[in-house]
């Protein structure tokens, strides 16, 4: 009955408080529905969805509705089941931000989260070496989405996965520790 009523609650502030995101993530799921569906695999995250489209590129939260890289899909060509569990965990994280500051959001998380991760980008390809513990612990929004979203997951699920995976990042930044 908690879980259930937890549930309500997470959906009732996705469509209330943080609605301009969660409005983003259900188009986008729409679009992935009618033109990508034999593309995407979809999977329960917490009370809400995540969407597999394809390649190693990482994560992003649209409110209600995640989308990430396929690395549970054993023919991906970065199968890995734990980085997987981290980037579900992590990106359910960033919707309860996305609960908590509403329309603030996007400039509070989401625009510094993609600034970021590009900034990334850019230093693996120049060859800067920059740590995964970089990546994910000296920014708070990515830190606290990690920690919050592994915790109310492992919760639900019964389960003690780790708030913070230091396994195999495929490649996405190269330059590990």
């Amino acid at each position: 009955m908690k879980k259930v009523l937890l549930g309500i609650g997470y959906w009732f502030l996705q469509l209330t408080w943080g609605v301009l995101m969660t409005f983003v993530g259900l188009l986008t799921t729409l679009f992935i529905l009618i033109f990508m569906k034999d593309k995407a695999h979809f999977h329960k995250n917490g009370f809400s969805w995540i969407i597999e489209i394809g390649g190693n590129w990482g994560g992003v939260n649209l409110g209600a509705v995640s989308l990430c890289g396929s690395y549970s899909q054993k023919d991906a060509k970065c199968y890995d089941p734990k980085w997987f569990e981290h980037t579900r965990r992590h990106e359910f994280g960033h919707s309860i931000q996305n609960i908590i500051f509403g329309p603030l959001y996007i400039f509070v998380v989401a625009l510094p989260s993609v600034c970021r991760y590009w900034y990334n980008v850019y230093c693996d390809k120049k060859g800067i070496n920059l740590t995964s513990s970089w990546y994910d612990c000296k920014a708070w929004f990515e830190y606290t989405a990690s920690l919050w979203g592994t915790k109310i997951i492992n919760k639900l699920e019964n389960k003690d996965f780790p708030y913070e995976y230091e396994g195999c990042y495929c490649g996405l930044f190269s330059k590990k520790k």
